[in-house]
């Protein structure tokens, strides 16, 4: 998806979910953010989930927020400063919740703008110069206070966006960790699990196969190589 594309609400996203693309309506990054009831009832899956099963299968990957399992295009209200923080979170969940930590070269983000049938697309604020709650602090950031705030005010509506969260192939030559210049690493999320991706959902990779699947996959990396 090209940066400048808009979307427009409630119409249906070009594209399908498989095994490198997903769409969710909400936009809960961990399961710190997803309350046990909703977790009981199902009713939310943390993007954590898929962004492991995409690290996991080394291709380019594209995980959709604001967009439903229909391909409805809804989209999430959002100032500079709500992005800033979806953005810090983002960063403190590849690099203090994954392990082992997430390079930044692997994953980027997009806000892609949503307008509507009758409004055109308009989202220009600056980011306040304020910290924000991040996911390992409990309690709710000030900027999601003024945005349900802006939300009642209709002379300060809040943009809309879709967030595009792209994985990116492993690149031995940009990795940190010398370990894993040979092969890239199993990644598990925040709660120790771990993730691979088959066709168009998550599937969790048990600990006693974890081996089984690394020889898999080295043997079908070098493989191609010298092919």
């Amino acid at each position: 998806m090209a940066r400048e594309e808009i979307l427009v609400q409630d119409r249906v996203f070009s594209g399908e979910e498989t095994r490198q693309m997903e769409f969710k309506a909400h936009d809960r990054l961990s399961s710190s953010q997803v309350t046990a009831d909703e977790t009981d009832r199902k009713l939310f899956q943390p993007a954590s989930r898929t962004i492991c099963a995409f690290l996991n299968i080394n291709e380019e990957c594209d995980l959709f927020l604001g967009i439903m399992d229909s391909g409805k295009v809804k989209g999430h209200y959002m100032f500079a400063a709500q992005k800033d923080h979806f953005e810090q979170n983002l960063k403190l969940l590849m690099k203090k919740q994954f392990s082992p930590p997430v390079d930044d070269y692997r994953y980027s983000v997009n806000f892609v703008g949503v307008q509507t049938e009758h409004e055109t697309f308009k989202g220009n604020d600056v980011v306040p110069n304020k910290n924000h709650k991040l996911l390992d602090v409990p309690g709710h950031c000030w900027c999601e206070q003024d945005i349900r705030r802006a939300k009642r005010e209709n002379n300060k509506k809040p943009p809309l966006y879709v967030i595009q969260v792209k994985i990116h192939k492993w690149d031995p030559r940009r990795e940190s960790d010398p370990v894993h210049n040979v092969i890239w690493p199993y990644y598990t999320n925040e709660d120790g699990k771990c993730y691979k991706r088959h066709q168009a959902s998550n599937h969790e990779v048990m600990q006693d196969t974890l081996s089984e699947e690394t020889t898999i996959d080295v043997t079908r990396f070098y493989g191609k190589k010298g092919s």
